[in-house]
C-alpha cells in the first residue's frame, strides 16, 4: 500500500493506531559521514553528537559508503557503536561523492538497473563492514530520477526515502518530502531565518526532516544550529530517528 499519509498524529486522528508525538516531529538529516585521515572521523559529528546527547535527543547521519571500502576497524567500530546506543540512525546518502566539477550527482544519471546496483553495493557494504542494513536513503546533492524512484522499490533494505517526493510513482515505503531544512542557505544555519520559514509553514507540518552538513560549519553557524535546537525544543517538538518515526506508523501505512 502506498504511504501517502506521513504522520502519527494525523494517523491517530483517522482513528487508526500511532504513537502520538507533540508536532511537529523533527527528524535530524545530517548528511556525509566519511573517514578522514587523521581520526575516525570529522570532529564535527563528535560535536554534533555530544549535542544531541546531552539534550536527550535523537538524530539521523548518512554515510558516503565507498568510505566503507577500505579497512578502518575504528571507522567501523565507531559507527557500530553509535548505532546501537538508539540515539543516531545512519543512513545511505550515496556511493560516491559529488564535488563542485561533477556536472550531475550519482542519483540524477543512469538506467533502473544501475541504480539499482549501485543501491544494493551500498547496502551489502553496510552489512559486511557494520553488521546491519541501512533501512534509511538520502541522495547526496539531492537529485533524482523516476529511476531513482523504481531502483528504491527494487532495494527491500530501504524502508524510507528522505526528501523524496510527496507521491512516489513506484516506491510504496515510506517517502519523507522536504519541508525545510536546517540551513539557508546550505551549509549555514540561520536562526532568524529558519524561524521565520517554520512559524510561516514549518509549524504547521506534521513532521520535519532538517538537512544539515556539520563538517561545513563555522563558530558562528555552530551557533546557529544551538539556537535552532533550542528554539525547536520550546516549541514542544519530538526528536526521532528516520526508523523510528516509521515504527510508530500503523501497519500498512508506510510500515509494512
Amino acid at each position: 500500500m502506498k504511504s501517502r499519509f506521513g504522520l502519527s498524529v494525523v494517523l491517530a486522528a483517522l482513528g487508526c493506531a500511532a504513537t502520538v508525538w507533540a508536532a511537529p516531529v523533527v527528524i535530524l538529516k545530517l548528511d556525509d559521514v566519511r573517514q578522514v585521515k587523521n581520526g575516525v572521523v570529522h570532529p564535527s559529528w563528535l560535536r554534533v553528537l555530544a549535542h544531541v546527547e546531552t539534550n536527550q535527543l535523537k538524530a539521523s547521519f548518512g554515510i558516503i559508503c565507498s568510505s566503507l571500502e577500505q579497512d578502518n576497524p575504528a571507522y567501523f567500530d565507531w559507527i557500530k557503536a553509535q548505532q546501537q546506543k538508539g540515539v543516531v540512525e545512519f543512513w545511505l546518502h550515496g556511493y560516491r561523492e559529488r564535488t563542485t566539477a561533477d556536472k550531475t550527482c550519482e542519483y540524477e544519471q543512469g538506467t533502473f538497473e544501475e541504480q539499482k546496483a549501485v543501491l544494493g553495493k551500498c547496502e551489502q557494504l553496510a552489512k559486511e563492514k557494520l553488521g546491519f542494513p541501512l533501512t534509511a536513503f538520502g541522495p547526496h546533492w539531492s537529485g533524482t530520477t523516476e529511476a531513482t524512484d523504481r531502483a528504491l522499490e527494487a532495494v527491500p533494505e530501504i524502508k524510507i526515502w528522505l526528501y523524496g517526493p510527496k507521491q512516489p510513482k513506484h516506491f510504496s515505503r515510506l517517502s519523507l518530502e522536504r519541508v525545510m531544512a536546517l540551513e539557508n542557505p546550505t551549509f549555514v544555519p540561520d536562526f532568524a531565518k529558519f524561524k521565520a520559514l517554520y512559524e510561516r509553514n514549518g509549524a504547521k507540518h506534521p513532521f520535519l526532516v532538517l538537512q544539515g552538513h556539520p563538517p561545513n560549519w563555522n563558530e558562528e553557524r555552530w551557533k546557529g544550529f544551538y539556537q535552532i535546537i533550542e528554539f525547536l525544543r520550546a516549541q514542544n517538538c519530538t526528536f526521532v530517528t528516520p526508523s523510528e518515526y516509521l515504527n510508530s506508523l500503523p501497519k500498512g501505512k508506510g510500515n509494512l
